[in-house]
């Protein structure tokens, strides 16, 4: 009888070890890859649209500040059709 209780308490302690392995394998793996570099820079064009306003001088800033310094999306200067 003892012997079935520590097999079936070794299994159980194995499968708490590999479950915590798991575990740890995918929390480093997260921290591994959220430290790296943006792969688009604040200022590269996003789309064929957005070069096209830079070279007309109609560009409009992404985001917005309003008077507690929290940044908004600038959706309505960038939605609205130009005047020409």
């Amino acid at each position: 009888m003892s012997i079935q209780r520590s097999t079936a308490s070794s299994f159980k302690t194995t499968a708490v070890l590999k479950n915590t392995a798991v575990l740890v394998a995918i929390a480093s793996v997260i921290m591994l890859t959220g430290c790296q570099k943006t792969l688009l820079k604040k200022d590269d064009p996003r789309s064929p649209f957005d070069r096209y306003n830079q070279t007309r001088a109609q560009h409009a800033p992404p985001y917005l500040e309003d008077e507690y310094g929290r940044r908004t999306p600038n959706l309505r200067d960038r939605l609205v059709k130009s005047e020409e």
